[in-house]
């Protein structure tokens, strides 16, 4: 059980750099980039986030320098989305999927920072603001390197609030007792979930 659990968090993790790589894909094509600039982007997008938050913490090798496979695949997925059309990009089937795909790896993401925190011994509150800056600070930087306001500073559905929300669920779990990886699991479908049901009924926060 425990295997499978770990092989379905690795699928996870998967999904959601992607996921995120390919957000930064669809801005990067917007602007008219070529091959470098997308996959740039795409890099900065999907491992911004726990960029910032492994210098914070002094972590290293950075992730995607200990995962150093992940920077050859996106790679890869530059060069075969870069011809694709913006009718593809449109198309409701593949937004419907992106966007759960996008909050898997926000779940995934603002989890795995909040865990990496509390490891090297920040407090509750620091864990939790870790965990929403490895799960939102990628997508900020690809916003502002495109010259975009960052999404997550508008008056949109719930994003990082998921993550903050996910973050602390995965926190009281590990000081409730709960061993790391159901915390984990536990966690990563609270911020699936909760991110998926602000789209649909539109929830954003009052102020």
């Amino acid at each position: 059980m425990i295997f499978s659990q770990i092989h379905a968090l690795a699928l996870v993790e998967l999904l959601g750099v992607l996921a995120f790589a390919f957000t930064g894909i669809i801005e990067a094509r917007k602007k008219g980039m070529d091959l470098i600039g997308v996959y740039t982007v795409s890099m900065i997008t999907a491992f911004g986030g726990g960029t910032v938050r492994d210098l914070m913490i002094g972590h290293y090798p950075l992730y995607w320098v200990q995962h150093s496979g992940y920077a050859l695949m996106l790679l890869g997925f530059a060069i075969a989305a870069a011809p694709l059309s913006a009718v593809f990009y449109e198309n409701p089937t593949v937004t419907k999927v992106f966007v759960i795909l996008d909050a898997l790896g926000l779940g995934l993401f603002s989890t795995v920072g909040a865990s990496m925190a509390h490891q090297v011994g920040c407090d509750f509150y620091i864990s939790m603001l870790l965990g929403v800056v490895t799960g939102v600070f990628g997508g900020i930087i690809r916003d502002i390197i495109c010259n975009e306001i960052p999404n997550v500073f508008r008056r949109n559905e719930l994003y990082a609030t998921c993550a903050a929300l996910g973050s602390a669920v995965f926190l009281i779990c590990l000081y409730l007792g709960v061993d790391e990886l159901p915390s984990t699991l536990v966690a990563i479908a609270f911020t699936t979930a909760l991110r998926i049901i602000s789209i649909k009924y539109r929830v954003k926060l009052p102020l």
